[in-house]
């Protein structure tokens, strides 16, 4: 299972030896997304998750067999892994989280893999009690999706997280050649 309660962010920074940091500012007033400021939250939302898949297809263009993109969730396309993170914790935040909206989003480059973190304000939820509960589980695929996931997913704090996080490692091509004698 690649989803783990005792895993830290230090550790990921080693696991991707991290060289660069963004961060995209969401929502930072204390308040519930509501009908009057919906427009412009989701707005900003979206343009974040793209600026995070630019980045990255930026980054790796030549480490990537397959570019990234969020159309993929959309399409069920699953092995994009990062299309469905960005998707479906950002739907968790959107529907459950205090303020309906995720606070920032965070995305660390580095030259084995990069990880995203999304951020929600307000107050944090027991990541280990909704998986063991199974609670919402006809409402959003966000831990079945994190139960699957090929990737790392972690949190801030799992009895009250915050920020959820997925760590991708990226293959290796050098490793992954057969020398023929």
């Amino acid at each position: 299972m690649s989803l783990h309660f005792t895993k830290t962010l230090s550790e990921s920074f080693k696991d991707i030896d991290v060289t660069d940091y963004h961060h995209f500012f969401i929502h930072d007033v204390e308040e519930e997304r509501t009908v009057l400021n919906a427009d412009a939250l989701i707005e900003t939302y979206g343009h974040a998750k793209w600026q995070i898949i630019d980045l990255v297809n930026s980054k790796y263009s030549t480490t990537l067999k397959d570019k990234f993109d969020l159309y993929h969730w959309l399409n069920h396309n699953a092995s994009d892994e990062v299309a469905y993170f960005l998707n479906e914790a950002g739907s968790n935040c959107l529907n459950y989280a205090e303020y309906k909206i995720p606070a920032k989003f965070h995305l660390w480059l580095g030259i084995k893999g990069f990880l995203i973190g999304i951020e929600q304000a307000g107050a944090g939820f027991n990541a280990q009690e909704v998986m063991a509960r199974n609670q919402k589980q006809n409402e959003g695929a966000g831990f079945s999706f994190f139960q699957k996931c090929k990737n790392t997913i972690f949190f801030d704090d799992y009895q009250n997280a915050r920020i959820i996080f997925m760590q991708q490692i990226l293959p290796n091509p050098a490793a992954d050649r057969t020398f023929l004698p």
